[in-house]
This record gives C-alpha cells, sequence and structure tokens, in this order.
C-alpha cells in the first residue's frame, strides 16, 4: 500500500546547536544580569518568549519545506536551514555581548573585536 504521507526532513542536528546556543545566551545573560545586579523577571520573560518565538520560526520554516512537497510556495530554498542559521548568528553576538557583560576585560580583546555589532 502507498502512502501518500511524506514526513518532513527535520534537520535535528541543526535544531540541537541553535537549542544549544540559546540556552547558553539564558545562562550567559542571566549571569551577566547577575554580576551587574539587574535581574529583572520582566527582561527574563522576554527573553524566554524570544526564545519560543525562534522556535516557532524554525517550525515555521520545517512547514514550509514540508509543504514544497505539495504547493508551490514559489520558492525552493532550504527554510529551515536559512533560519536556523539567522538563529545561530543572532546567538553568538547576544552571548559575546553577554560575556563582555560578565567580563568587561574580554570587550575589547582582538578576539571580542572580531564580533562587534556596532553597538556602544
Amino acid at each position: 500500500m502507498e502512502s501518500y504521507f511524506v514526513v518532513p526532513e527535520i534537520h535535528w542536528p541543526i535544531i540541537l546547536i541553535v537549542c544549544l546556543f540559546m540556552v547558553l545566551d539564558l545562562i550567559t545573560g542571566f549571569v551577566q544580569a547577575c554580576v551587574n545586579k539587574n535581574v529583572e523577571s520582566a527582561k527574563m520573560k522576554t527573553g524566554l518568549l524570544h526564545k519560543c518565538g525562534f522556535l516557532l520560526a524554525i517550525l515555521f520554516g520545517a512547514l514550509c519545506e514540508y509543504a514544497m512537497n505539495y504547493v508551490n510556495l514559489g520558492f525552493t530554498i532550504p527554510v529551515q536551514d536559512a533560519v536556523c542559521i539567522f538563529i545561530i548568528a543572532t546567538e553568538i553576538v547576544s552571548n559575546l555581548e553577554n560575556l563582555g557583560k560578565i567580563s568587561p576585560e574580554l570587550a575589547n580583546t582582538k578576539f571580542m573585536n572580531i564580533f562587534k555589532t556596532g553597538e556602544q
């Protein structure tokens, strides 16, 4: 019997990497807030909601790729991977900003300057 249900290819290793960067960002964000004595539940709640938005974006990308099996969406790019790459880049910048706030002596090192975002 032929099955018409196509299971979308979910790129679990990439999603795991994204999730690890998000968890690390939550940890570095909390540590930097503790170091700088500005822990606020509202900021933590906002951060968690942003992470939920990222997870929904990954789901959206996977759904787009699944839909491409049945519908012409007008594009055929690997949406899930593109979303994951964007999130990883965002989390790298956020983690580095947090690390600079945790250890200000790191902020102006050559390593950190590679990742300067233009923020002052």
